[in-house]
């Protein structure tokens, strides 16, 4: 089924109900991450949400970035997060969860032996700016990362 529209209203601008079943919603793989996706701008009727549930394998990681003028909510249903924050590190576990101001550079790391499963939630995708900007090539992010490697 995927995503399921009601074209009729998208004429009218009035509610435009969708349905995400994950059997058949859209997915892709990014740096061994596995995205399936329920809300993104092109693909549902939004400018400004994104939704996301990942998979991240064990020793997988979504190294140093940022997202310009966008807040974000990450989730973990399943299995253990080591989540950097600017330059603070958490370990999160199943119903914990990290709210990432607009901008602030953050970091998520799989550093256990099976999956980690998490939902993001990014808004104000619309905003000024890319949704995501990489600065693992930056200091202090390089160094930091260049260290947690050797662990």
């Amino acid at each position: 089924m995927g995503f399921k529209l009601f074209p009729e209203k998208l004429k009218t601008g009035k509610l435009v109900p969708m349905f995400t079943h994950a059997e058949t919603a859209p997915r892709d793989t990014t740096d061994g991450r596995h995205h399936i996706w329920h809300s993104k701008p092109g693909l549902t009727p939004t400018e400004d949400l994104l939704v996301v549930h990942c998979t991240m394998p064990p020793g997988g990681g979504h190294p140093f970035h940022m997202h310009p003028n966008k807040e974000e909510v990450i989730y973990i249903i399943e299995g253990e997060a080591e989540q950097w924050l600017e330059q603070e590190k958490q370990t999160l576990g199943p119903g914990s969860s990290v709210f990432i101001s607009a901008s602030a550079v953050h970091a998520t790391f799989n550093r256990s032996d099976r999956d980690l499963k998490f939902i993001a939630i990014i808004t104000q995708c619309s905003s000024e700016g890319e949704i995501q900007v990489a600065v693992d090539h930056l200091e202090p992010w390089k160094s930091i990362l260049a260290e947690i490697s050797t662990q």
